[in-house]
């Protein structure tokens, strides 16, 4: 229940803001969008985003499972439930695995990625010997 009134403030303060204001958010040029524009880019965004960008946000979001589950297992040895605390740190190897794969899928999409720019630049002619 406390859940759904969180979200309920968030979005009457959305609706407030965009009353008062008459905009959104504001670009980085300084526009203001309203909600509409707002979401169209957005959108627009996530549809243009890149495999390495994919990538290196599945990495930063590795870093709150970790603390979830660190965090879970202290509080469950804590409170005595301990078949709870076994399931997390189960899953702790899991995890783990799945972060080691993904970085090396960035490493491996980042160098991809490079070679890549380096063979589009132009290159430049040799003068020839007199």
């Amino acid at each position: 229940m406390k859940g759904w009134i969180g979200v309920l403030v968030i979005i009457l303060i959305i609706f407030i803001r965009v009353q008062r204001r008459g905009y959104f958010w504001k670009d980085r040029q300084g526009n203001f969008l309203t909600f509409r524009q707002f979401l169209k880019r957005w959108k627009e965004g996530v549809i243009n985003i890149s495999p390495l960008q994919q990538t290196k946000t599945t990495l930063w979001s590795f870093i709150p499972i970790f603390a979830g589950l660190i965090w879970g297992i202290t509080v469950t040895l804590i409170v005595g439930t301990f078949w709870l605390s076994l399931i997390l740190a189960g899953s702790f190897p899991i995890t783990g695995i799945q972060f080691i794969s993904n970085i090396q899928k960035y490493r491996a999409q980042k160098r991809a990625d490079e070679a890549f720019k380096e063979a589009m630049k132009p290159k430049r002619k040799r003068r020839k010997k007199k």
